[in-house]
């Protein structure tokens, strides 16, 4: 898959410079290119020096509250 691919797929938005770099030193990567966020979801695109491009995804379970399990699923540029 894609970067476009991935974009496109789970709707993907950039983010501005701040929140870019608040999330890269949250999840302790180089950098998040893009993101989305919902009530029991979560998807980042990131960019990690020699790992190159990776999507990060997870989900919360609604009967649980707890997270799935981080699934990350490298790119191609």
């Amino acid at each position: 898959m894609t970067v476009e691919q991935a974009v496109k797929k789970y709707k993907l938005e950039p983010l501005n410079e701040f929140m870019a770099k608040q999330k890269a030193e949250e999840l302790n990567v180089e950098s998040v290119l893009y993101s989305n966020v919902q009530k029991n979801k979560f998807a980042y695109i990131v960019k990690d020096g020699a790992r190159g491009y990776m999507l990060y995804k997870d989900e919360k379970s609604l009967y649980t509250k707890l997270y799935k399990g981080l699934k990350m699923i490298p790119l191609e540029p």
